[in-house]
C-alpha cells in the first residue's frame, strides 16, 4: 500500500509540474483567481471575473502581462484574453474524463505560485438549463469544493493534460467545468469573432447502430449515427428540412457518431453558419442544407 501511495502522489506531483506550465494567475479584488494558457498570446478565463478593460495575468515564469479582453461567451463563462506577445510555454492540450477519474485542479497565486487540489469527477451531463434560455450543451462536476482562486483555471487529468476550465460558481447557482474540447472550440469562435450566440440545431437525438443498409450509405466509415426523435418548431433543423426518423451522420463534413461529436461541430462552426448535413433517409444518404441557429 505506501509503494502504491507514493506512486500515485509521484503522478500527481508529475501532472501538476506538467500543468502549471499552461496556468496563470489573473490579478483581481478582492482576490486573484486563475487563467489557462491556450497557445500563442491567448488565455481563457471565468468570463464573469473579468472586467471589460481587461486584466493583469501572472505567468508561469513569474513576469507579469496585461491581457485585453478579445471576446466573451457568457453561456460557458469564458472569456477570451490576448497578452500581446506570443508566451513561451507550452498550450494546453485537451483530454476527455469520465466519471470516476481523478482530476487536479490549479491555480496560480501571486504569492505563494501553484496550488492545486484533487477530486474525482462526480458527475457529466448534457443540456444544464441556466434560467430560460441559457443551456450549456456539455459540462463536468467534481466532488471538492474549490480552492478560492481556482475558478477560471484548469481542472487536468492524470497526466497533466487540460480536461476542463472551471466556470460557473455557487453564487450563480450552480459549479460546473466546461469540458476542455469545447472549451477550445469556443475560444477559436471567440476569436474569430469577438462574441458568438449559443449555435442551436433544435433537435433531440439517441445514438442508434447503423443497419446493413445505413452502412452500405456511409461506406462502413461509422457505425452509429444520431436518430432524430424530435424536430423543434421553427427551429434550423425543422427549417432545413431535417425530420423525425433520420438518422444524423455528419455535420459540415465531419462524422457525427454521438450527442459529443454534434456539440463539438457546431461549437466549432457557430451561429450562423451554412453547412451540409448528411442523414439516412429511407435507407439512403440524403444531403441536407443547413444554416445552425441560435439561442
Amino acid at each position: 500500500m505506501a509503494n502504491a501511495l507514493k506512486e500515485l502522489s509521484a503522478a500527481l506531483r508529475a501532472a501538476i509540474q506538467k500543468a502549471s506550465a499552461f496556468t496563470v494567475g489573473l490579478q483581481r479584488e478582492p482576490y486573484h483567481v486563475s487563467g489557462v494558457l491556450i497557445g500563442g498570446d491567448r488565455v481563457l478565463s471565468a468570463s464573469h471575473l473579468v472586467p471589460d478593460e481587461g486584466a493583469e495575468f501572472v505567468l508561469p515564469d513569474g513576469t507579469k502581462k496585461h491581457g485585453t479582453l478579445a471576446g466573451r461567451d457568457p453561456t460557458h463563462d469564458l472569456a477570451l484574453l490576448r497578452l500581446g506577445a506570443e508566451v513561451n510555454a507550452p498550450a494546453a492540450a485537451a483530454a476527455e474524463v469520465s466519471v470516476g477519474d481523478l482530476v487536479v485542479s490549479l491555480k496560480r497565486d501571486p504569492f505563494d505560485g501553484i496550488n492545486a487540489t484533487l477530486s474525482m469527477v462526480s458527475s457529466r451531463g448534457e443540456k444544464l438549463r441556466l434560467g430560460s434560455r441559457t443551456v450549456i450543451e456539455r459540462y463536468f462536476q467534481v466532488d471538492a469544493e474549490r480552492l478560492p482562486g481556482t475558478t477560471g483555471g484548469p481542472l487536468v487529468d492524470a497526466d497533466g493534460a487540460l480536461a476542463g476550465i472551471q466556470v460557473f460558481n455557487r453564487r450563480m447557482g450552480v459549479e460546473v467545468a466546461i469540458p476542455a474540447a469545447l472549451a477550445l472550440a469556443r475560444a477559436k469562435l471567440l476569436e474569430e469573432k469577438g462574441s458568438m450566440p449559443r449555435p442551436y440545431l433544435g433537435v433531440r437525438s439517441q445514438e442508434v447502430p447503423l443497419t446493413k443498409a445505413g452502412l452500405e450509405a456511409v461506406k462502413n466509415r461509422q457505425q452509429t449515427g444520431l436518430l432524430l426523435v424530435r424536430v423543434e418548431s421553427g427551429s434550423a433543423a425543422e427549417k432545413a428540412g431535417l425530420e423525425v426518423g433520420d438518422i444524423l451522420v455528419s455535420v459540415g463534413g465531419t462524422t457525427v457518431t454521438d450527442h459529443e461529436e454534434l456539440v463539438t461541430v457546431l461549437a466549432e462552426r457557430g451561429a450562423g453558419a451554412r453547412v451540409e448535413a448528411e442523414v439516412i433517409r429511407g435507407g439512403g444518404l440524403t444531403r441536407v442544407p443547413v444554416t445552425i441557429g441560435a439561442a
